[in-house]
């Protein structure tokens, strides 16, 4: 490994993030012919919502070298972070200044380490083998292999219902918003004029709301299960659809989705702040429903 000679990234955010800073990191040093570097020190230190998960796939990939801890030391990545907007790359960190496409990332040179969310699929447009990359490393266990059995045979449709940290910070209520009870009815009753005899699975951290919000009689709680989250979203992939929230971690559930005739249902806006528009996020075929 010859870090410059590699694309490297800074792992930031829960399960789903690190996934979209996986797969830009990813599809840039494939195109370039070179090795990634993946910076864990941040998700391994806070421990952010899920702590380190990339590594439960099979990502090819090589972690942050003790060799370059003094070239991108944290008082340099805050620093280079206040100053880009007016100065990129600072201290060899070429961080992200908004949740759009920025067409200038695939120009940085190797060695500088890129820094932020880079929530788009054009990104990694296209990128195939990074479906065999986000492949688990272990074997599901026993009762999920059933439950795959059971989407396989059905008209499958995931539910993903994240309402616990959205509502409980402040500071996260103020920026994401939560998918309103009507932005569920809405989607529900798209899928059910689009797909014949659905069969529901959802995923929630607040399962109680959803059984007395909806009416899913016949529907299979998966979080009842209490599976590892990178196992939660192999499984919601494994459905011919799905509901998603404003979560990477449903956008990355969809995405993985192989079906070609898949129906995916995403809210809009994806963010409630305006600061933070979602063109770029939400690919075009998939429908969107208003979130509140």
């Amino acid at each position: 490994m010859n870090p410059k000679n590699s694309v490297v990234v800074r792992l930031v955010g829960g399960l789903g993030n690190q996934l979209f800073q996986y797969a830009t990191g990813r599809y840039l040093a494939d195109q370039k012919g070179v090795g990634l570097i993946l910076d864990e020190r941040y998700v391994a230190r806070k421990h952010f919502i899920s702590g380190l998960l990339i590594d439960k796939f099979s990502v090819r990939m090589d972690y942050f070298p003790e060799s370059l801890a003094a070239k991108f030391s944290e008082a340099k990545l805050k620093l280079s972070r206040a100053m880009r907007r007016f100065i990129r790359p600072t201290f060899s960190a070429y961080h992200e200044i908004d949740v759009t496409y920025d067409s200038q990332l695939s120009d940085q040179k190797m060695g500088v380490m890129l820094v932020g969310f880079w929530q788009s699929e054009k990104y990694f447009l296209g990128h195939d083998i990074l479906r065999k990359d986000l492949m688990l490393k272990a074997p599901l266990p026993v009762p999920a292999i059933d439950l795959v059995d059971r989407m396989e045979q059905t008209n499958s449709v995931a539910i993903h219902v994240r309402r616990g940290d959205y509502l409980s910070d402040p500071k996260t209520l103020a920026k994401h918003g939560v998918c309103s009870e009507n932005y569920y009815r809405e989607a529900l009753k798209l899928i059910r004029n689009q797909v014949v005899d659905p069969q529901f699975f959802v995923f929630s951290d607040d399962a109680e709301w959803v059984k007395t919000s909806f009416d899913l009689a016949d529907a299979v709680f998966v979080s009842d299960f209490g599976f590892a989250a990178e196992q939660d979203l192999v499984l919601i992939s494994k459905c011919k659809h799905q509901i998603i929230a404003n979560s990477s971690f449903s956008w990355w559930g969809a995405w993985l989705n192989g079906n070609a005739e898949k129906t995916v249902i995403a809210p809009t806006p994806w963010f409630d702040d305006a600061k933070f528009p979602d063109c770029d996020l939400v690919p075009p075929n998939w429908l969107k429903v208003p979130k509140s």
